[in-house]
């Protein structure tokens, strides 16, 4: 599916809507509902409670924990707006105050972690049930306020975290400061000896992987959700701009990539606002999909 711009192309945004009913919004996080300085400005945030007063349902779809009131700052000024949220890609699926789980294979994880050994300095996190986090590398102190958790809670990576693992991540540096790409050849030996037990995501320009189970996706979750809510396809709309965002964009006929969107993403998307930093986000509620 072609992105569709119209108007004028050389500002990559869409001047023309879609005339459907949507009823659910789900929305990636950063570069995306968030801005550069991982805020929600204050055209989102009004954009979002006018859906509510319109009586749409609004989700997060998000590759973070479910721990945005420490990663984020958020309270229930944030919270209040969302009606649940997918996490770790999916693998985490909250409604209300529910949440479902669904683990990497314990192979898969084996394999991770045997590969990342063989590369100096680099570095794996599992992420697990309840925010636990275990790590092969410490990281800088600066760094674990920014990942939500405790320095005392982080654990060392045992036989036991490798059954319980919902998401993995690879990174040089401590990925909040990540500038080393991954090397090529560790991203082809982890597609060819994971692909069939789990999801491979290269994000951030190459700098990170994330893996979550072959059953954990953003989409697969959006499918679960909009089946609880006896929703349509066409009565739900998504946001992205990054490549674990590219299954749920091209699963929706009213997919909406930002404008620092990754190419790709664009190019999957159906339409294109403005970016994270230019209002996009309110601009595509009113302008391209008109539901407020």
């Amino acid at each position: 599916m072609g992105a569709e711009i119209f108007g004028n192309e050389t500002k990559g945004y869409s001047e023309k809507s879609i005339l459907i009913m949507i009823k659910a919004v789900f929305f990636d996080l950063d570069g995306t509902l968030l801005n550069s300085k991982k805020e929600m400005d204050d055209s989102t945030k009004t954009a979002l409670k006018e859906c509510k007063k319109h009586g749409i349902k609004l989700f997060v779809a998000t590759a973070r924990p479910p721990i945005l009131d420490k990663m984020l700052g958020w309270d229930e000024k944030e919270f209040g707006l969302f009606d649940g949220g997918l996490y770790f890609n999916g693998g985490c699926r909250k409604i209300g105050s529910k949440a479902f789980y669904t683990y990497i294979p314990q192979n898969v994880v084996s394999v991770c972690i045997n590969e990342v050994s063989k590369y100096n300095s680099l570095n794996i996190a599992l992420q697990m049930e309840n925010e636990i986090h275990a790590f092969n590398n410490p990281l800088a102190d600066f760094a674990y306020q920014a990942w939500g958790i405790d320095k005392k809670a982080a654990v060392e990576i045992t036989e036991e975290c490798k059954g319980n693992t919902i998401k993995l991540l690879i990174y040089y540096e401590n990925i909040v400061d990540t500038v080393t790409p991954l090397p090529k050849d560790l991203v082809n030996n982890l597609k060819q000896q994971c692909n069939a037990g789990a999801k491979l995501y290269l994000t951030d320009n190459g700098r990170v992987i994330q893996i979550t189970s072959k059953k954990a996706s953003k989409y697969n979750g959006i499918e679960n959700i909009r089946k609880q809510l006896d929703l349509d396809k066409s009565e739900v709309a998504v946001f992205g701009d990054d490549t674990n965002d590219l299954e749920m964009l091209d699963g929706y006929e009213a997919s909406v990539a930002m404008g620092n969107a990754d190419e790709t993403v664009k190019r999957t998307a159906k339409f294109i606002t403005k970016s994270n930093d230019d209002n996009g986000i309110a601009f595509a509620l009113k302008e391209i999909l008109q539901i407020i």
